[in-house]
Formats: structure tokens, sequence, C-alpha cells
């Protein structure tokens, strides 16, 4: 009972940070009428961004506004979101790249999905699929190649793109950017090209150096003290993803005392590798975070965790970290079962 209260106060306190943590930025909306409403726009990962634009104007009233209620919108020289209908419906599309061709790029439920259109002719999904399929009843990964062949009757007036054209494996922002850019170049020499698209890293590793403590319950023969708790752990983010979402791994090390009958105190060190999900606040001084997943104790086995903290600025690089990590032994893999340990941990987060 006593974990479960733990837990649930733990998960409650963690929905309520999460739900506080609003990311405005500068931006501003564009109506239909075609007026410009300057304020902060609310960054969310793509898969929100695409149904709804939550704008705050300068007198702090905050609205948000659907796919049929404004033309555009767009962050302070960041990305820029067009609305746009597909498959009978409203939607805000980012426009990747402005020119003679156009690229935008929508995440929705079902997945990752490029459209462009030019002058004289309709917007299209740039079509794209990937999987597993039986051929002689063997499993064969298989790629599409429809992509191909749309993007060269769009660009069939620029022979030197086709062979970039033919080298594109699967339709990505990078290489549509690129291809884009280069086809403008080769039929307009009048005016530039556009790039909207934010230019971020496709994964950034963040390293962490922490100490600490950790107290175990319930380990057999294990003399009940605090025991030091030291560690590299590393925060992989991956912004196309969504920016504020990381991959926790690493490792961390303690050295436990076991009081075996008739033998001296054995003191063994443990190692534990976790694999979590991670979610860091962006903005502020104080920046909340908080973590849920696996951790593997080497050659031993496997436990489940709930990490809350925050990170403290110092500088743009260097982070102060304050954590607690509440484990437990799991059931069904991944559901808590019995308490395990605690731990409270101070560290270093660095920025590179």
């Amino acid at each position: 009972m006593k974990l479960k209260v733990i837990l649930f106060s733990c998960f409650i306190l963690s929905f309520g940070i999460l739900k506080a943590q609003n990311d405005f930025r500068p931006g501003y909306i564009i109506e239909h009428s075609g007026d410009t409403l300057f304020g902060q726009i609310d960054y969310r990962g793509d898969l929100h961004m695409s149904n709804a634009c939550k704008f705050k104007s300068s007198d702090k009233t905050v609205q948000e506004y659907s796919p049929k209620e404004i033309r555009a919108y767009r962050f302070d020289e960041g990305k820029f979101y067009v609305s746009r209908e597909v498959d009978n419906k409203m939607v805000f599309l980012e426009y990747l790249i402005k020119g003679t061709v156009n690229v935008y790029y929508l995440r929705d439920n079902s997945g990752d999905h490029y459209f462009l259109d030019k002058k004289g002719q309709p917007m299209v999904e740039i079509p794209y699929e990937e999987g597993i399929k039986y051929v002689d009843e063997r499993k064969v990964y298989y790629e599409s190649k429809n992509h191909i062949g749309l993007l060269k009757y769009y660009m069939q007036d620029a022979p030197g793109v086709q062979s970039q054209i033919q080298s594109i494996r699967k339709p990505e922002h990078k290489n549509l950017i690129k291809l884009a850019e280069n086809y403008h170049k080769a039929v307009c020499e009048d005016e530039e090209c556009i790039v909207y698209e934010k230019n971020a890293p496709m994964f950034k590793i963040i390293p962490e150096i922490v100490g600490g403590v950790i107290n175990y319950t319930g380990v057999e023969d294990l003399v009940d003290k605090n025991y030091t708790h030291v560690g590299l752990i590393a925060h992989i983010w991956m912004p196309r993803l969504n920016e504020k979402i990381y991959f926790r791994t690493g490792v961390l090390r303690s050295e436990l005392v076991f009081d075996v009958f008739y033998y001296d105190d054995i003191i063994e060190n443990y190692y534990k590798i976790p694999f979590q999900l991670e979610y860091i606040f962006p903005k502020g001084i104080i920046r909340p975070r908080m973590a849920y997943g696996m951790n593997y104790y080497v050659r031993k086995y496997f436990t489940v965790s709930f990490n809350l903290g925050a990170n403290v600025k110092i500088t743009d690089t260097f982070f102060l970290s304050a954590t607690t990590d509440i484990e437990y032994r799991p059931s069904l893999f991944i559901i808590p079962n019995k308490f395990l340990s605690y731990s409270l941990k101070m560290g270093l987060f660095i920025n590179l």
C-alpha cells in the first residue's frame, strides 16, 4: 500500500508539472484577412502543432486557433506553419522551403508525410512506403520508389537534378530541402528561395556527472544503510522527434555490503544501466525533469524506476542537477510490484 501511495503521489506531481509547462516563444499569426498579430506561440511537438496554435497576445490573453481559424503562424526566425486541406481535413503543414517548388511537412498519428506544390500544379503528397512483405513465404523488407517518379515529373525542366532525385532512397527534411534548393537555382535566377525549416541536429548526446546516496530494501543479506551512488548519464536528444523528450542511459555504480552467515562481510560492486524516456523542460533558470523506464543491473536483473528532479541553470552550458529516483521490482516487466530502492543524486549537466 505504501508503494502505491508513493507512486500515485509522484505521478500526480509529474502530471501537474507537465500540464503547467507551457513553452511560449516569440512569433505571430496571420489571419484570413491578411492581418498579422504579434505575440508568443506555445512550442510543442510536431503532432500537436499540426492541429492547433496556442497564441498569447501582447495583453497576455491566450487563445487556441484551429487550422480553420487562421491562415498561418510562425515562430520568429523559426518554424512556419500554413493552413491547408489534406484528405478533407484542415491541418497546419510545416512550410519547409518556398521556391519554384514548395515543400511541406506533416506529422500525424500514421507517421511522417511530405507534400509539394508548384505554380500551375496542385499540392500532392510525396508517396513513400516501407515495411515487411512476404515473397515466397519469406519476410522481405521493402521500400517503395514512387516518390522518385513524382519528383522527376515536377522537376522535369531541370535535367541537372535528375540524378539527385534518383539517389533519394527515402523522402526526409534534409534531402527534400536540398533538392528543392538546387531545382530553384536551376530554373529561377531572379530571386532566392526561402528555407523556413529550423536547422536542428538529428541527435545530440548531453553528458551528466552524478553522485549521491541510494538505500535498498528487501535485498537478501544486504546491510541496511545508505550507499554511495555515482556515475555518468547520457541524455540522447532527438529534436526532430520532440525538443523536450530524451532517451536516458549511462552507467551508475554502487559498492554494496552483504552480511553472510559464517563469512566476513562481502563487498560487491553493482553496476546499473538505465534505459528510460525522459522529459526536460527547455527554458528558465529551474527546468523540471522526469524519467520513466527500466534499469538493468549487470548480470543480475531488471528493475523499473521513476525519476523526478530539476536542472538549475548556471550558464548556457552548465547546469546543476538534482534528482530523486524510486525503484521497484516489476510485474509483467514494467508494472510496479515490490519496492526496491530510493536514491538522491546531485550532478553537473553539460549541454555542449
